[in-house]
């Protein structure tokens, strides 16, 4: 995709709950080409670089080799173990609620391992 660069001013910045930030940028009129690719990048990681100067060569060229990272935080394994079995309560609907549900799941797993430890 092409770069584009856009004169703009920061208009909000606000904390989200994960530790992330929410950037609102004011932009001067966008040319209708760049109206369109701006649509397309709805929903994908970008980079921005936000400077009250002019971005020098040697900038971009840093921006360019700079190495993206996916953008989303990656769960730890007990978090995704959680999420399972979230929607394995989801699936079979007991008549309990999920963090007791849950709870008595984990120990049965701790149980099911403990009894293959050596005494």
């Amino acid at each position: 995709m092409s770069k584009i660069v856009l004169g703009a001013i920061v208009e909000g910045l606000s904390t989200r709950n994960d530790g992330s930030f929410k950037i609102v940028i004011g932009t001067q009129e966008i040319d209708k080409s760049h109206v369109g690719e701006l649509f397309g990048l709805t929903n994908k990681f970008c980079k921005v670089l936000i400077t009250d100067n002019n971005i020098s060569p040697i900038e971009e060229e840093l921006i360019d080799a700079t190495e993206m990272k996916s953008g989303k935080k990656s769960k730890s394994q007990s978090q995704r173990l959680r999420s399972v079995l979230f929607r394995v309560h989801e699936q079979k609907k007991p008549a309990v609620e999920f963090d007791d549900w849950y709870k008595s799941e984990l120990e049965r797993i701790i149980d099911h391992y403990k009894a293959k430890l050596d005494d």
